[in-house]
């Protein structure tokens, strides 16, 4: 049998939503960027401080068994970005690849 390749794709987006005085305005506008990704079967996570009124931390990922789909994908993810309410500060991508073998 082949070897069978994975990609995987990691993004940590660093968000900030100036115009929030509150806990409360961040959320509607959260909640919305992230179901509007887990619909295109993005897996999201707030990650980092959850307490910080202005700025929010995502990492967002993909699977893939081509490298430039992982790729393409990933590109789809920072577009979704970008069109949301939030100011994109700090990006950080990354994709890796693993080997398995089932022989």
């Amino acid at each position: 049998m082949d070897d069978v390749r994975i990609y995987t794709g990691t993004l940590i987006a660093d968000l900030v939503l100036q115009r929030s005085q509150n806990l409360k305005d961040r959320r509607k506008p959260l909640r919305a960027l992230i179901q509007r990704m887990r619909n295109h079967d993005f897996a999201v996570a707030q990650v980092g401080p959850a307490d910080l009124i202005q700025r929010v931390f995502l990492a967002i990922s993909v699977v893939s068994g081509n490298e430039t789909q992982a790729d393409e994908l990933m590109d789809e993810a920072e577009r979704f970005l970008f069109a949301s309410e939030f100011e994109v500060g700090q990006l950080r991508r990354q994709i890796q690849s693993e080997t398995f073998y089932s022989g």
